[in-house]
């Protein structure tokens, strides 16, 4: 603005400035003032939704302890409805695959697991999904399926032992002392001495030698 203008005539130019201009100053002000309350809003809407999410799968949690299976069911299909994706969900159809087996249901149960195996995302879960179900497999009777189902990704290392057990106990089924005793075998050199997986895998790894000692004195 010229220094060369008078007050009076300043004022006018600024009045017509504003009167040009000021819906544009309020609207803009209200756009800012709204991304403000919007971004709290979405924040303060996520947290709600993860507590809802929480709450419902205490429910569930508890529905599962306490054998309730109707009620773990309503409960889940509330789950899969409200937070699809969400990794309450996921751990939802674990919970529900573990009343399933309690119960001997394995069929539902590897329903249960097969979802977490097309939808989880983390690959823990995917691991614990797939160990599952073929441990359901071989209470089925079922060897070559539970191979079948390991044999179709690279365990990580965390997972390396349990599936080596695993493997090994499809193999005893199986009549193949000689793989199950390697599989066992190779998962002894993962464990812990100590631990009740690697003593339990001990275990069964000597009761192979024995019977393979008894079988060639025999002979």
């Amino acid at each position: 603005m010229s220094d060369n203008l008078t007050d009076e005539q300043q004022a006018d130019i600024i009045k017509k400035w504003l009167k040009d201009n000021g819906l544009f100053i309020v609207a803009s002000f209200g756009i800012a003032i709204s991304s403000v309350f919007g971004l709290q809003f979405y924040q303060d809407s996520n947290l709600k939704q993860a507590e809802n999410a929480s709450r419902l799968y205490a429910e569930m949690e508890f529905a599962v302890r306490q054998q309730r299976l109707s009620q773990a069911q309503t409960i889940l299909q509330q789950m899969d409805n409200e937070f699809s994706g969400s990794a309450y969900q996921i751990q939802s159809h674990l919970s529900m695959a573990k009343l399933f087996m309690d119960s001997l249901d394995y069929d539902n149960a590897i329903t249960q697991l097969e979802f977490v195996l097309e939808q989880a995302e983390d690959e823990t879960l995917m691991m614990v999904a797939r160990q599952r179900i073929a441990r359901i497999y071989i209470e089925k009777g079922e060897f070559e399926e539970a191979l079948d189902l390991l044999g179709q990704v690279q365990a990580p290392e965390a997972f390396q032992a349990q599936y080596e057990i695993i493997k090994g106990d499809a193999y005893l089924g199986m009549g193949e002392q000689e793989n199950a005793r390697a599989s066992y075998e190779s998962a002894l050199e993962s464990l812990s001495p100590g631990s009740f997986a690697y003593d339990f895998t001990k275990m069964k790894f000597e009761q192979i030698n024995e019977i393979n000692e008894d079988e060639e004195s025999q002979s």
